[in-house]
């Protein structure tokens, strides 16, 4: 059986509202899991190279509820979008562990859109699954996006 857990993050800058990041981070799990997961938020404050502020914000989600997090990812996204996920799975997987990378855009995650994205302004997502080989990680995540209704 494969466990999944999801470690999600982003950047803030000082010129972004922490709220609004900390929205689109969690627009990236299902609507009844945001009260239970904004518990678990951590910020991190670091300086930039200039003096400015910069923080991350991250959230680990495990168990059925990383997995029911990542299906509503990958049906959100829409058939377009994990087809394009699963034709780049191999170079968003880890050479020696069963990890997958994915960005999401942090301005459509605030309206509400998951959009892949390769930018800087992102909520990156990096999903495990423990008991997974590297190479089977495809079928994992079409037999998790397979009951996507679209």
């Amino acid at each position: 059986m494969v466990r999944a857990t999801l470690e999600l993050s982003a950047f803030v800058h000082s010129t972004e509202d922490e709220r609004k990041v900390l929205d689109a981070l969690l627009n990236t799990v299902p609507a009844d899991l945001r009260p239970v997961v904004a518990q678990r938020v951590r910020v991190q404050s670091l300086e930039g190279y200039y003096g400015n502020v910069i923080k991350i914000v991250r959230l680990t989600i495990s168990g059925s509820q990383a997995e029911e997090a990542l299906r509503y990812l990958l049906c959100g996204m829409g058939r377009r979008s994990r087809e394009l996920l699963l034709a780049t799975l191999e170079s968003r997987v880890e050479r020696r562990r069963a990890r997958v990378h994915i960005r999401l855009s942090k301005q459509d995650l605030f309206l509400g859109r998951l959009v892949l994205s390769e930018g800087d302004d992102v909520v990156k997502i990096v999903a495990s699954f423990e008991g997974a080989r590297r190479g089977s990680l495809a079928a994992v995540l079409e037999d998790i996006g397979g009951s996507c209704g679209d």
